[in-house]
């Protein structure tokens, strides 16, 4: 806008030059007529030669100012275009901003939409989760419903959950394909007053494997069993509990959707028999891990028979009238975005047989829990022991002296590993496998029976891999092949290999 005005006063200074210039031109005549008539010529001819060279400078001026207005207008036209040019990008700009504006404005909208419906959602679930209960305290109601299959080709003890081969004989079918809904669970978990600075808490967890019954209209239903339970108080570092689980001593297992029912590698290697026991833990920050030691007491399992009413005798362990006693120590460190875990366990108790006196039961155990890269993960555990086949281990007990008929424990010893790889975040892939064995140079003496299933066997192994997809987090589907490899006392080994089919619904 400056340079516009000075343009146009050069313009004003211009005409007014232009507008003197005849009076310039009719300066040297009106000179003459004004002169004397008795000047000399000579004199005037000077004055003339000195208008002419005013008028020419003159002249030379108004073309300077006609050149310099000609710029000012050229100027003035690049002014007027660029000043057309801004206004256009500031509309575009503007019309650009309000198109963001509005863009923005309806994503918003948009996820107001989506996390109202979200809110909606979580409302409806928490009003659908409210269970009345008589202490007014809040329980929930959680489970699977699973659908398996298995294309068993061999004789195995259970068709809906092979764990041992069979020998072929015309005793047991030789191969089968089975469905059943009957490894399907639910559970119960409260939560309960503060007492003594903790949090009180209590949950249940029950399914249909706890036998067939008469179920001659619908063969594939179970009858509903308790699985697990845990109830005690909590604090910050520390928990005290009485609880129906596995031991304490052997806190992992592999993984394996279609081995739900029973632990995978049950009678292979991992200790899992859920057995009533009082268990404390503690937590203590060592470096930049954790120590977690837990201590428990336990009714141990052991060989004993029911009654043929259905009612409970008192096993080899309870008849001693004193608990087992159990230990676990694990250590926990995080490692590059995982975490590293070593644990060592013991148990100790004794059995008193009314025909052959006592003997003493004990295991020692190692786990792990190892991650080789961030997508993979090798885990297992071990166990030495005498006498643990009530915990899960080698299937005899104890073994009969045939001299005085006394008895004594059965060394036993067995352990599994597994490599699980994550290949995306709903995308499992699993390999393991397991064994128990008795010792040979002790079962050499045993007495065989044939017609017990397993007291007849004096190792077994199972190896098996899967595929566990997720594609979303209440759906669950796996596929996975099992090999079962079981040695008899006596005769060759018994082979059998099972390929599952398994589809789960957690709610």
């Amino acid at each position: 806008m400056d340079r516009e005005i000075s343009g146009a006063g050069r313009a004003l200074v211009l005409a007014g030059l232009l507008w003197m210039v005849p009076l310039l031109a009719d300066f040297p005549a009106q000179a003459q007529l004004a002169q004397p008539a008795d000047a000399p010529a000579a004199h005037q001819s000077a004055e003339d030669q000195a208008l002419s060279d005013r008028l020419g400078k003159v002249l030379a001026a108004v073309d300077a100012l006609q050149k310099q207005l000609d710029d000012a207008q050229q100027q003035i036209a690049d002014l007027r275009t660029e000043l057309k040019n801004t206004e256009e990008q500031l509309q575009t700009a503007n019309n650009a901003s309000s198109a963001s504006a509005a863009n923005a404005l309806q994503q918003s909208m948009r996820q107001l939409q989506e996390d109202g419906a979200v809110l909606q959602a979580e409302v409806a679930q928490h009003e659908q989760s409210k269970v009345e209960t008589a202490s007014k305290y809040p329980l929930t109601v959680s489970g699977m419903v699973l659908f398996s299959s298995f294309l068993n080709d061999g004789a195995v003890d259970d068709v809906d959950q092979p764990a041992i081969a069979l020998v072929r004989n015309s005793s047991y079918a030789h191969g089968s394909l089975t469905a059943t809904a009957r490894q399907s669970a639910f559970g119960l978990e409260a939560w309960g007053p503060h007492l003594w600075g903790g949090k009180s808490a209590a949950d249940l967890n029950v399914d249909f494997f706890g036998g067939m019954g008469e179920t001659y209209d619908t063969p594939s239903a179970g009858i509903l069993r308790l699985r697990t339970m845990h109830a005690g108080l909590e604090w910050p570092q520390s928990s005290l509990r009485v609880e129906i689980d596995k031991p304490l001593i052997a806190p992992l297992e592999p993984t394996s959707l279609l081995s739900y029912a029973q632990p995978a590698m049950a009678w292979a290697g991992n200790l899992w028999i859920w057995v009533p026991q009082l268990a404390w833990s503690r937590e203590t920050a060592a470096g930049s891990g954790t120590f977690n030691l837990q201590l428990g007491l336990m009714d141990a399992a052991a060989p004993g028979n029911a009654s043929s009413a259905g009612l409970r005798q008192p096993n080899a362990a309870e008849q001693n009238r004193l608990p087992a006693f159990e230990s676990h120590v694990t250590y926990t460190l995080p490692l590059a975005g995982n975490t590293l875990e070593l644990g060592a366990g013991g148990f100790y108790g004794r059995q008193r047989y009314s025909y052959g006196g006592e003997l003493d039961a004990w295991a020692g155990t190692a786990d792990f829990r190892l991650p080789l890269t961030r997508f993979v993960e090798a885990s297992g555990a071990l166990y030495r022991g005498r006498a643990v086949s009530g915990l899960g281990g080698a299937f005899q007990n104890y073994l009969v002296d045939s001299d005085d008929d006394s008895i004594r424990g059965l060394d036993a010893e067995g352990g599994w590993a597994q490599v699980k790889g994550r290949l995306s975040r709903r995308l499992d892939v699993n390999a393991a496998i397991g064994e128990t064995n008795g010792y040979a140079n002790e079962l050499e003496y045993a007495y065989p029976d044939l017609t017990d299933t397993y007291g007849n066997l004096a190792r077994n192994r199972t190896s098996f891999g899967n595929i566990i997809y997720r594609p979303s987090s209440y759906l669950l589907f796996s596929a996975e092949y099992r090999n079962l490899r079981s040695w008899p006392i006596s005769g060759s080994v018994y082979a059998s290999q099972a390929f599952g089919l398994g589809a789960g619904y957690l709610f």
